[in-house]
């Protein structure tokens, strides 16, 4: 008898967990992920959490420990745009910038990997056009205050990624995105 009341609390606790990962099953938004599924309705919660912890340690210049922190974020929430949108952010204009990294290939490195963000949040988040967007904001913003970085083709090249980026936003929606891509084309014509 003593063995089951032992037992009794931890059986309570996978119960409760099965049942918070069937309702949260149920609730959870098409494409969520397994861990989004698993904790439901505390996904959203956990993952704002964790946005704090990575903004932490950004502000502690634990870039490892912020990534890091990241993903966890992401998997518990991978719909949310402003999740990519912040990391992205951080890497393009804070990691990338001319002032903090005087070396022009780990700024390269940096705005790649916040493309990279980027585009991974867009086949998840809630409003892809958004971060297509973004991304072609971004290159934009690099084509004009870091035109030495060794892009394909250029500063031209940038400002014709970039005016890619603003039509995918376009097509996806986005009510700037197609005044943006003349501007882009623009640009990179006036090289």
């Amino acid at each position: 008898m003593r063995r089951v009341l032992r037992k009794l609390p931890w059986i309570a606790l996978l119960g409760f967990g099965l049942a918070l990962a069937v309702y949260g099953g149920r609730s959870a938004p098409a494409g969520s992920s397994l861990t989004m599924r698993l904790v439901g309705p505390l996904a959203g919660p956990l993952a704002a959490a964790q946005w704090v912890r990575v903004d932490l340690a950004i502000r502690a210049g634990r870039t490892d420990l912020a990534l890091a922190r990241a993903e966890t974020a992401f998997a518990l929430n991978p719909t949310s745009t402003s999740g990519w949108f912040f990391l992205s952010r951080h890497l393009a204009f804070d990691l990338a910038s001319p002032e903090r990294e005087p070396d022009s290939a780990v700024r390269l490195r940096w705005v790649r990997a916040a493309l990279a963000i980027a585009a991974r949040g867009e086949s998840t988040a809630d409003d892809p056009a958004e971060l297509a967007f973004w991304q072609g904001l971004v290159l934009a913003r690099t084509a004009e205050v870091d035109a030495q970085l060794a892009w394909p083709g250029g500063v031209a090249g940038m400002w014709s990624e970039a005016a890619e980026h603003f039509e995918r936003a376009a097509r996806g929606g986005h009510p700037e995105a197609s005044a943006a891509a003349e501007l882009a084309r623009r640009a990179r014509d006036s090289r």
